[in-house]
């Protein structure tokens, strides 16, 4: 069907159900269907049950899984028209490079990129502060655009045909479909650039991360002397934002990055100084994971040896040396856990790691055990954890705040771990 067609429809009221924010208090969507000659006062909410003698549903104008080129004809004829209605209306800007930056979402380094790019000659534009005029008279006057991949490259197709366009995938291997169909809307003279490091959380809401690669310095024509101390910094920044707000580690993402980003940890590793600084010593490079440690107290030979690490036996399993203590420690999240004493005291009171539970100086066995991580670490982690006994045997896995029990036998090791949700043993 065509735009001819539904002139016809043009004095019918348009009914919509509202699903968040009322479309008539967006002012650049009103004025978007304003430029398209439709009358805003026709817009009809439906906030109760209602019935109409006809109603004529349109079909989606934009899918990239049913449609051949993502679009349909009337969808590009759209967008004619508002391009064209900026045409007309077009006057001088400052610039003719534009760097559209999404000030909204949760991104760690954009505004350095964004920098990087206003020194490349580009005026840095935030979409979301201007009016759809304002807008529409940038695009059409622009020679070249650049942006990360996503809601604000999308503008893009209101841009001149052929246009020079710089896009940044939020991540190495999953990135908007959307946007190669707008390629194709606009026929975009277009270049992918991979500068992110973004590996927790996921494709659509984040978190993402950028730094300034040697892809992205090498496409403008700049040398490459390794990562500055900037990219680091703020790498670090992203990593402790997104273990502090519980975002879950992408596999696909981290193996999307391969040895660019094997490269680019170990050389992170060696600068101690800044991992200090964030207060991530413990944190493990190479699983990107919280470090897990934990120590125990044993008769006789007291706090028995070095902290261990995850997974590893807290004791050496051929001395009968029975636990009285252990303290567990781990950064970023908090660990909760309580020994069992007998069945006159019952349990000691719940800590906090890396407070002790158990007693020092009192010879007193433990006999159970009970360890549980916060809400924030549960969302992301199982902790597990078994014990070891006098009578040479384990007992089985338990895993966050179930009872572990040696039934009356002394313990004389304590092993825990702990796993991504994805990847736990099942117990």
């Amino acid at each position: 069907m065509t735009s001819e067609y539904f002139k016809s429809f043009k004095n019918c009221p348009l009914v919509y159900i509202i699903t968040g924010n009322d479309i008539k208090q967006q002012k650049n969507f009103c004025r978007l269907l304003e430029i398209l000659e439709i009358d805003v006062e026709k817009l009809r909410p439906i906030t109760q049950p209602t019935q109409f003698e006809k109603i004529i549903l349109p079909d989606e104008s934009f899918n990239i899984l049913s449609k051949p080129n993502g679009f349909t004809a009337e969808y590009k004829e759209t967008i004619d028209r508002v391009r064209e209605f900026a045409l007309k209306n077009c006057t001088p800007t400052s610039s003719n490079k534009i760097y559209y930056f999404h000030g909204l979402r949760a991104q760690i380094g954009a505004e350095r990129l964004a920098e990087y790019f206003k020194a490349k000659g580009y005026e840095i534009v935030q979409p979301e502060k201007l009016t759809l005029d304002e807008q529409l008279n940038i695009l059409i006057n622009c020679e070249s655009f650049a942006s990360t991949a996503g809601s604000c490259s999308h503008n893009s197709m209101f841009l001149y045909d052929k246009t020079e366009s710089v896009f940044i995938p939020r991540n190495p291997n999953r990135f908007t479909a959307y946007q190669p169909a707008i390629d194709e809307l606009r026929f975009l003279d277009v270049a992918y650039v991979d500068t992110s490091f973004s590996i927790f959380g996921n494709y659509v809401l984040g978190p993402f991360y950028y730094m300034l690669s040697e892809q992205l310095k090498r496409f403008f024509g700049d040398e490459f002397d390794g990562y500055e101390e900037e990219d680091f910094k703020s790498f670090l920044e992203y990593v402790k934002y997104s273990l502090d707000n519980g975002y879950l580690l992408s596999q696909n993402f981290v193996a999307g990055y391969g040895s660019t980003l094997t490269n680019f940890i170990e050389q992170l590793r060696r600068r101690k100084d800044l991992i200090e600084d964030f207060g991530m010593s413990s944190f493990d490079w190479n699983t990107f994971q919280p470090k897990l440690s934990y120590q125990t107290h044993v008769a006789v030979r007291g706090w028995n040896g070095s902290w261990k690490d995850n997974d590893q036996i807290s004791n050496p399993l051929d001395q009968k040396y029975d636990v009285q203590a252990i303290k567990i420690n781990l950064p970023v999240y908090k660990v909760y856990y309580s020994v069992y004493y007998n069945e006159q005291e019952g349990w000691s009171e719940e800590v906090v790691s890396p407070e002790m539970a158990g007693t020092t100086g009192k010879f007193k066995s433990i006999y159970g055990i009970k360890i549980w991580l916060d809400e924030t670490g549960a969302k992301k982690f199982d902790i597990l954890y078994r014990v070891h006994k006098f009578d040479d045997t384990w007992t089985s896995w338990a895993k966050n705040g179930e009872i572990i029990y040696s039934n009356g036998i002394k313990l004389n090791a304590i092993q825990i771990k702990l796993e991504t949700k994805s990847e736990a043993t099942k117990t």
